[in-house]
């Protein structure tokens, strides 16, 4: 019996045994799994931790990760491919440019439109409120480049052209925009006093927003400017108030109808004395001003530059904005002014470049001339920062310094763009030349017999040299006499009857420039 029992306690010991083996071997498969699970969580949470995040007005946007372009820790904006997330089109080339020019592009909302040319780091952005058309330029630290031959920006010029607030957390590699329209939202639920839906300067004053500024309005419909954070900034006492983006200036518009410009700290730049005040030329810190209809340009230190007495500055570029930057500040040298039905330019220190002389600035061809449908109407010649002007019903060509490059002898200017490339016309009343070719060899080459011919200040001790200058001078006095028809363009200017005659001599020096070569080039007929 006792052997029984003895016998029956060993084998239960070892089951007991067997069992806390088991036992332990689940426990050991436990803590491995859980191990295991708290490193898959880990690594999960790793996987999201790292992976690009893109938050758009507080939603998640998947799209956009194949969209944003990444060179190591910095993020390149594809203009195009971004814009539609944004609410904005796109298309290449120039604003009002109608050609595929793949080294520009422009995006465009119903308020505003921005440009954008490869190699610069400059923006323009035209602002549409109201029919204004004004051009504000910005400049951004790294130029727009191509890359998956896509026209790129930085994140610094996405913000510019697409009123968004864009950052990139590269600790949680979080990419978070907002746009206007959502910060609008937000801020004027925020704000119980926001003056940013009104009617008058409305998407101006929205842009306040991007640089931590809001205006506001009191009870009795007059405004100011606060921070973002509640701050007061201008007082509610204007009867009107425009936020002016590049400069981050505020238009003020007093009670008496009188405006001036305010800094954004609070500081007044200029007195509001005027009738009207337009910024013209950031980097000039030139200002339209108006008063009892009348013109003139002051600076921002509120000295004259232009007096006060001109019925209109700046063109009408509606119809050559294709070229025109600045309507106010041509090439970004001279204002052109009118009084009295005439023309003409000062610099930007206010030196009159030309006297009142022009009835008026820029050709306008209607679409056609001599049977083109593609001919443009142009103000601006740029490779010789000319300028088209008008006296009577004939046309000439100054330069940005005012000098007469060409003679008011022709019936019209006009340019023809084909594959991406502009080309520049002038007639008569029976032909056709190439403007810059013709600029080229007869005004560009007298300039430089003009400066080549002999100083009598300078020794030249060489008889060679002196036999080489005789040479070229006598050359040079050949080249003249064969070019006599544009000094007669130069003298007898009002001899409009041998325009034919002068044109005829040109195409002996370039017959590329006559008619039947340029129509056959440019598909005239």
């Amino acid at each position: 019996m006792d052997d029984f029992i003895g016998g029956n306690n060993y084998e239960n010991k070892e089951e007991q045994a067997k069992t806390k083996k088991i036992m332990v071997i689940i426990g050991v498969i436990l803590v491995l799994l859980l191990v295991a699970c708290i490193s898959l969580v880990g690594v999960i949470y790793y996987i999201q931790s790292t992976e690009l995040k893109i938050n758009l007005d507080g939603v998640a946007n998947t799209k956009l990760k194949d969209v944003l372009i990444f060179e190591g820790e910095k993020i390149y904006v594809p203009i195009r491919a971004f814009a539609s997330y944004v609410g904005y089109q796109s298309s290449n080339g120039g604003y009002k440019q109608y050609t595929e020019d793949t080294t520009k592009c422009y995006v465009e909302s119903a308020n505003e439109v921005a440009t954008f040319s490869l190699d610069s780091n400059k923006i323009y952005k035209i602002v549409l409120e109201n029919g204004s058309n004004d051009t504000e330029y910005y400049e951004i630290a790294e130029p727009i480049k191509i890359i998956n031959n896509q026209l790129c920006t930085t994140i610094e010029g996405a913000e510019l052209a697409f009123n968004i607030a864009m950052s990139y957390n590269n600790q949680t590699n979080t990419v978070t925009i907002y746009t206007l329209p959502y910060l609008v939202n937000y801020y004027t639920a925020r704000f119980q006093n926001a003056g940013i839906l009104d009617r008058d300067a409305s998407f101006s004053n929205q842009k306040a927003l991007l640089y931590n500024m809001i205006v506001v309005k009191n009870a009795d419909g007059n405004y100011g400017v606060n921070s973002l954070n509640g701050n007061e900034i201008l007082g509610t006492k204007y009867a009107k108030i425009k936020f002016i983006e590049s400069t981050q200036e505020f238009i003020v518009t007093t009670l008496e109808n009188k405006m001036g410009i305010m800094l954004h700290n609070a500081t007044t730049k200029i007195s509001p004395d005027y009738d009207d005040i337009k910024q013209i030329d950031k980097d000039s810190g030139l200002y339209l001003v108006k008063n009892n209809n009348k013109y003139g340009v002051i600076n921002s230190n509120q000295s004259i530059v232009v007096y006060l007495e001109y019925d209109q500055i700046g063109i009408n570029n509606s119809k050559y904005s294709a070229d025109i930057d600045n309507q106010y500040l041509l090439y970004n040298k001279c204002i052109p002014v009118r009084q009295n039905n005439k023309w003409c330019l000062f610099d930007k220190t206010g030196r009159k470049l030309t006297e009142l002389i022009y009835d008026n600035l820029g050709c306008d061809v209607g679409g056609r001339v001599s049977g083109s449908q593609n001919a443009n109407s142009i103000l601006l010649i740029p490779q010789y920062e000319g300028i088209v002007v008008k006296s009577g019903d004939l046309y000439g060509l100054i330069d940005s310094d005012g000098k007469v490059l060409i003679q008011n002898v022709l019936t019209s200017f006009y340019s023809i763009t084909s594959s991406g490339e502009t080309t520049y016309y002038m007639t008569t009343d029976t032909q056709q030349f190439n403007v810059i070719e013709y600029i080229k060899q007869y005004v560009k080459n007298n300039e430089n017999t003009n400066e080549n011919e002999p100083n009598n200040n300078e020794i030249v001790n060489e008889e060679n040299s002196n036999s080489v200058q005789n040479n070229e001078s006598n050359e040079q006095l050949e080249n003249s006499e064969q070019v006599n028809s544009n000094q007669t363009i130069t003298e007898n200017s009002e001899q409009v009857d041998n325009n034919q005659n002068i044109m005829e001599n040109t195409q002996q020096v370039n017959s590329s420039t006559n008619i039947e070569e340029a129509n056959s080039n440019n598909q005239i007929n």
